[in-house]
């Protein structure tokens, strides 16, 4: 029998929560159905039996015979209750939210003195609380937008806050529209997904006209990040972002700082991509503040992308150690499913970079690659071991199942490109031989020219 959605919504509340949903249905004021809290109480004691309606329905219901509309009744009106203290609860916690709400019940009521009052509350509250969230501009702007409607009710020909309540909203929609645009291009790296955000080109060609709006926290990190990251700005617009973040950094809630400081590095591993080496350092860093911070984590976790990027970038700035402990203590904050092979690959690329060729052939053994970037990145570092220490015959074999690979996986990005070049330089440098100067020339023109493939270092080293 499937859980009812009831009984779904009490599993993901905690103990305390659960006592404090008790006290909610205990309460007159939100609840006048005895039962309610006797339901309650029957799935705390029994949440782990199977399912017996009728039963749970007599002992609910006692002075009632069990019919199934009234079951369903029962767990409609049960599912209400709690989706309210779900939203009660939400209210309690964030007082700000309250406050448009009070507004406009004291403007029905016409209250006028208190209505003033509570605005006067509710605008002290919002420069206190001095956050730079597009979400805080809609706030300013939901207050200005009460205080237009307590105006214009009372005396139509007065003057209002319309100016302002329309620069609240610019302020808004620009943030957020700049920010959607900076996570619409994290998306599309991240997963090759693609989406419309419109009126760019509009608030590009508002802030030339009002620059005033870049004193606006949340406006300048999102528009220095859409120069650099989105419009890919020069290394100048770079310094600007990071500026900015570092300017504002206190701000944001822990999830928009990380997203940003993500986005940032981003941008970092695509100019390293290019063969724009000094950026190995300002991502390293990058990756290296958010893991002080705690702001890397996830839902608890670090995105797998993200551990392999520190590890490389780690290892492209020889810092070893350092590495090693990263791997050792971060390991734990991978989902489960990346848990053992993502840090035996690193572990391997660890060795190899550390000279122990042996080593890393024996940790790749033990790599079981399911995701594509995984079972790319475990057969480049093969390839490499294989070349170095002239395993022919494995090396060749391990060419065809890469050629196999990539043809029957089409639905690979923009990575697709970089791995047919990775097969088509291995093969040719395994024929060349070792006196065909002219063939190894070619071959380290065609290499130097392929600005995007991330093996051009060490294709130049062997070529050598």
């Amino acid at each position: 029998m499937k859980t009812p959605i009831a009984f779904q919504l009490l599993r993901i509340l905690s103990l305390t929560e659960l006592t404090q949903l008790e006290a909610f249905l205990s309460s007159p004021a939100f609840n006048r159905r005895p039962e309610m809290a006797r339901l309650l109480a029957w799935w705390r004691k029994n949440r782990h039996e199977q399912l017996d309606k009728k039963r749970v329905f007599r002992q609910v219901m006692p002075d009632s015979p069990y019919l199934s509309r009234d079951w369903y009744l029962l767990l409609s009106r049960f599912t209400r209750l709690v989706e309210s203290f779900l939203v009660w609860q939400e209210l309690q916690s964030d007082e700000l939210e309250q406050y448009p709400l009070l507004l406009r019940n004291l403007r029905r009521r016409r209250k006028d003195r208190l209505f003033q009052r509570s605005m006067a509350q509710a605008r002290a509250l919002l420069n206190k609380h001095r956050q730079h969230t597009a979400h805080h501009l809609y706030r300013a702007y939901d207050l200005e937008q009460e205080y237009y409607d307590y105006i214009a009710s009372h005396n139509r020909q007065a003057p209002t806050n319309l100016q302002a309540m329309s620069d609240r909203l610019d302020e808004f929609f620009i943030a957020e529209k700049l920010k959607q645009a900076c996570l619409e291009h994290s998306r599309r790296i991240a997963s090759q997904e693609a989406y419309d955000i419109h009126f760019l080109e509009a608030i590009e060609r508002q802030l030339e006209l009002r620059p005033a709006l870049l004193n606006v926290p949340a406006i300048a990190v999102y528009h220095a990040c859409y120069l650099a990251v989105v419009r890919g700005g020069d290394k100048a617009a770079f310094q600007r972002l990071r500026r900015a973040m570092e300017a504002h950094r206190p701000g944001f809630p822990r999830q928009e700082i990380r997203d940003l400081y993500l986005l940032a590095a981003n941008y970092c591993i695509r100019a390293l991509n290019r063969g724009e080496e000094g950026f190995a350092l300002e991502a390293f860093s990058l990756y290296e503040q958010s893991l002080q911070q705690g702001f890397l984590l996830e839902d608890g976790h670090i995105p797998e992308s993200t551990f392999g990027n520190i590890v490389s970038l780690g290892l492209k700035l020889n810092r070893f150690e350092w590495v090693e402990h990263f791997i050792r203590e971060h390991a734990r904050f991978l989902r489960p499913e990346f848990r053992e092979a993502l840090p035996a690959y690193a572990a391997a690329k660890l060795a190899y970079e550390q000279g122990e060729l042996a080593r890393a052939l024996q940790l790749l053994a033990t790599v079981e690659a399911r995701q594509p970037f995984l079972y790319f990145g475990a057969k480049t570092l093969q390839l490499k071991v294989f070349y170095e220490l002239g395993e022919w015959d494995a090396l060749d074999s391990l060419l065809e199942s890469l050629r196999v690979y990539l043809q029957r996986h089409t639905a690979l990005g923009y990575h697709r490109e970089h791995y047919l070049l990775l097969l088509q330089f291995a093969r040719r440098l395994l024929q060349l031989p070792p006196t065909d100067r002219q063939g190894r020339a070619a071959l380290k023109e065609e290499v130097e020219a392929a600005k995007t493939f991330r093996e051009r270092e060490w294709f130049l080293r062997q070529l050598k």
